[in-house]
This record gives structure tokens, C-alpha cells and sequence, in this order.
């Protein structure tokens, strides 16, 4: 079920896991090789990626050297502000909005029409989109509490999810330092006091506030740069909306959240260093962190997700979900498709669920041609965002499936290591899935997932049999892997 929405980054993709696989190796040191070739060719061709936008349609640009009194309408006269292209009054339906290569833009994309491409033009980086308002290094933000070597800022929202420091705009850096996130009521923390080492922090839900330890001084002269991400969506949605060419950085929340939405594309973008903030309420508490690169949370009708890299992601790389098994809401999730993306360091790679009702059996829920193909994923739970959870991730990843589930199908994705699962899939329509193709690399003894209420382990007596039963796949390849 491959569609016109597949870009050179995916076809190329889907070329290459092709050929690597006919090659039939079983070794695993020159498997990972092939591996580690496909991942660099993916990200040459996403990072290099040519800007996909019908030029034919309005078309409008945006610079951080443009200015809003300006018409927008050429490099030249370009506007400057998210603000300017998210009022409803500046486009039209049917256009084109451009950021110029090299630029950030702190701040949400919030689509005021259908039918609206954001894309880049000129030479240089992705346009950037960072959920942080400021580089918030400045000592003037900054106030020494009563507490040892802990600093204090109410420069910056509420509920920070990600305290990135001194990050490059170097693509794949998997190593950046991301501060420690606590949260109050878990292992005895309440508050400031209670930090026991360097580069904790923490941030109250409700109000705004950032404390940070930092036993080097005050933060804002000690590093060159401080994001503070926040609990808020970067990119939100419209019908028939394209997100082309764009790096999406430092939010707590979503880099793309959207739902109930028609037509929405996703595609040449690098999503990185995303999530971390507290889901309110969850489980009638404020302890559990969240966090997605692109999400769908609720119906979707066409969803397209094909030729991204997206990396250290506090949750999930890409992910269509619906919750609501106490509720008698209808949703359907028809004509999703994932195909070529390379996601790496994340809590879960790709994850999905729409279950049904358990309070109102009768409620309507179904979900229909899915598309999830040629996908690497690897280093699962080996991120920032699992920290002190490693064990509890996936590579491919269910929270349970209506029973009215057709043409869920999983081919020729590369599962390359999880310190969690492999795989988890529960009774339902994941018993419906369509598998083939696929390759799990994992080291001898670990999970290879919780399948339909149980624990299995990655052995060599069994993991090929799992794969071929659990998982539906009676083409996969297993490979044991050194590390």
C-alpha cells in the first residue's frame, strides 16, 4: 500500500532495505554494517531533501531578517513572525508558507486554513522550530535560592519537560546533555531541597518556575546556551496540511501533535530532543512524563509520516493513539502510513493503539489500512527520555486494538536493539496483523516482547519462533547481536 505521498528519502529507503536484505547475511557485525549504511544514506537524503510545495499555489516567505509589514510574498519582502503566518488573515486556503533555511523560529506552527504546505527555501540547515521561547543562558534570569548550588528562573512557562544545555545545531548529536528531571511525589521528592546531585531540576505543573542545581554557579554564566521545552504542541493541524523540511527541537509536549484531522503529511523533517513534560491528571496523579515527534491522538483519515530522522524523543517517535476504553466516543484511524523514517533513541519507535470500549462495548471503533514498512529503528530505550524506566520501552509498540482492526500491515522494518521490548502487542486487533519481512536484532537472553499477556525472551531456541508466531512474520530474520 505504498501511495504518491512516499518521498526520494523513502523510495531510497525502501530500495536499500531491499537489497541489504536479499543479500541474506546472518552475521551480525556485517548486517549492522548494512544497517549503519542505510541509516547514513536516510539521513544524507532527508538533511539534503529538496522542498516539496506546488508552485503554482500563493506562496509566502518567511525570514528571522523579514519583517510583518511587509506582503510576504518573495525573499525579499518576506515576513519575520510565526505569529504573522498563524493569523488567519495573512494566507489563504490553498497556499504555500516557506522559512528560510538556517532560520529558528521559537514558538508554535498553528495552521489557520486547510490546504496549507510549510516548507523551506534558500541554502543552508532546516528552519528550525523550537518550543523553547528563549536561550535562557543570561545570569540576569537567573536567582541563587537558600538551597545549596540550587538557581532559580521565572523567566519561563510552567510544567518544563526538557532542560537541554550548551546543545550544537550539529545533526545527530545523540549525546547532548539533557538535565535530570524530578518529579514531586516520586522517590521522596517534594521540592528543591531535595536535589541530591548536579543538574537536577524541577518545574512545578501548575505555575511557572524552573529550579536547576548547577554546582558551578549561576547558570546563565556558566553555559552558552539553556532551552527550556514546555508543555505545549510545536505544530498543530489543519485538513490537508504538509509539514516539509523542517527541524522540530525543545518542547515537552509534541513536536507534531494533531487529531480528528484529513490528509496530514509529514515528511523530510528531523524531530530531536522532544517531550518530557507532565501528563496532568494521568492516572488521577501529576507523575507521568510524555512526550512525542508526531502524534495523532484521537480519528485520522490519511496520515502520512514517511522519510523523517527523529531521535532522542522522551516517548514515541511517530505514534496514531486513542485512549478511551471508559468512554462511548467513536473514533476511526483509516489510511496511515509510515514508510522509510529512521528513529533512534527513543522510549518507543513506533506506537499505536485504539482500543475497544470497555464501559459501552457497542461504541464504534476501527481502524483500516495501515502502513507501517521499511522503517529503522534502533537503540530503543537507550535515550535520555528512559532514564530510570530502560526496561519498559518497544521498538513496535500496541496499548491495545479494536477487534474491528483490517489490513494492519508491519513489512520490512529493521528492529535493531532495545534495552525494553522488541515488540508489545495485546489481544485484539493486533492479532489481525499483517507481518513480513521483518528483522529483529536483539542480545541473546533479552526481551523480545510482551505478546498477548506474556513475557517472552530473545533466545536462541525461540526468538525465530516468536517472530514467526507472535509477531505473524513467517519470512523475519533474527540476529543476535553482541552488545
Amino acid at each position: 500500500m505504498y501511495t504518491e505521498k512516499l518521498t526520494p528519502a523513502a523510495i531510497n529507503a525502501v530500495k536499500a532495505i531491499d537489497e541489504l536484505n536479499s543479500k541474506n547475511i546472518t552475521d551480525y557485525a556485517l548486517y549492522e554494517k548494512g544497517i549503519d549504511e542505510v541509516s547514513e544514506q536516510l539521513k544524507r537524503d532527508v538533511i539534503n531533501a529538496q522542498s516539496d510545495y506546488d508552485p503554482s499555489l500563493p506562496t509566502f516567505y518567511v525570514s528571522n531578517s523579514g519583517n510583518d509589514e511587509n506582503d510576504g510574498k518573495s525573499p525579499e519582502s518576506a515576513w519575520k513572525t510565526l505569529d504573522k503566518i498563524n493569523d488567519a488573515g495573512s494566507t489563504p486556503e490553498h497556499c504555500n508558507i516557506l522559512f528560510e533555511r538556517g532560520g529558528v523560529w521559537r514558538g508554535c506552527i498553528n495552521p489557520p486554513h486547510n490546504y496549507i504546505t510549510y516548507s523551506a527555501y534558500g541554502k543552508g540547515k532546516k528552519p528550525c522550530i523550537y518550543g523553547s521561547w528563549r536561550n535562557y543562558a543570561d545570569p540576569a534570569l537567573w536567582q541563587k535560592t537558600e538551597y545549596p548550588h540550587v538557581w532559580y528562573t521565572d523567566a519561563c512557562g510552567k510544567n518544563i519537560g526538557i532542560c537541554a544545555i550548551n546543545h550544537s545545531d550539529e545533526y545527530g548529536r545523540y549525546d547532548e546533555l539533557v538535565a535530570f528531571r524530578c518529579v514531586q511525589g516520586v522517590h521522596g521528592f517534594e521540592g528543591p531541597q531535595n536535589f541530591t546531585r548536579n543538574m537536577e531540576y524541577w518545574s512545578e505543573v501548575e505555575k511557572p518556575g524552573f529550579y536547576l542545581r548547577c554546582e558551578y554557579g549561576n547558570p546563565g554564566e556558566v553555559f552558552e546556551s539553556i532551552e527550556l521545552g514546555e508543555r505545549v504542541n510545536l505544530i498543530t493541524g489543519a485538513d490537508h496540511i504538509k509539514i516539509d523540511n523542517l527541524c522540530v527541537k525543545y518542547s515537552g509536549a509534541h513536536g507534531v501533535g494533531i487529531g480528528g484531522k484529513t490528509d496530514y503529511t509529514v515528511q523530510n523533517c528531523i524531530f530531536c530532543y522532544l517531550g518530557g513534560s507532565i501528563l496532568t491528571g494521568f492516572n488521577g496523579g501529576n507523575k507521568v512524563g510524555y512526550g512525542n515527534a508526531v502524534q495523532v491522538y484521537g480519528e485520522c483519515f490519511g496520515y502520512y509520516v514517511n522519510g523523517n530522522w527523529i531521535y532522542q524523543i522522551y516517548d514515541t517517535a511517530i505514534t496514531h493513539q486513542f485512549s478511551g476504553t471508559r468512554s462511548d466516543k467513536p473514533n476511526h484511524m483509516k489510511d496511515v502510513e509510515y514508510i522509510g523514517n529512521l528513529c533512534e533513541y527513543c522510549h518507543w519507535s513506533i506506537e499505536y493503539y485504539n482500543p475497544a470500549s470497555v464501559t459501552v462495548p457497542e461504541t464504534p471503533r476501527t481502524v483500516k489500512n495501515v502502513n507501517v514498512s521499511h522503517n529503522v529503528l534502533r537503540m530503543g530505550c537507550y535515550g535520555w527520555g528512559s532514564r530510570g524506566r530502560e526496561d519498559n520501552g518497544a521498538l513496535f509498540n500496541s496499548f491495545s486494538m479494536t477487534p474491528e482492526t483490517e489490513n494492519f500491515e508491519a513489512h520490512s522494518n529493521i528492529m535493531d536493539r532495545c534495552l525494553g521490548k522488541m515488540v508489545r502487542l495485546t489481544v485484539g486487533g493486533d492479532e489481525k496483523l499483517i507481518s513480513s519481512d521483518n528483522t529483529f536484532i536483539q542480545q541473546e537472553g533479552r526481551a523480545f516482547g510482551w505478546c498477548y499477556g506474556q513475557n517472552y525472551a530473545f533466545t536462541r531456541e525461540n526468538a525465530e519462533k516468536y517472530a514467526n508466531e507472535l509477531f505473524h512474520d513467517k519470512s523475519a530474520k533474527v540476529i543476535f547481536s553482541e552488545s
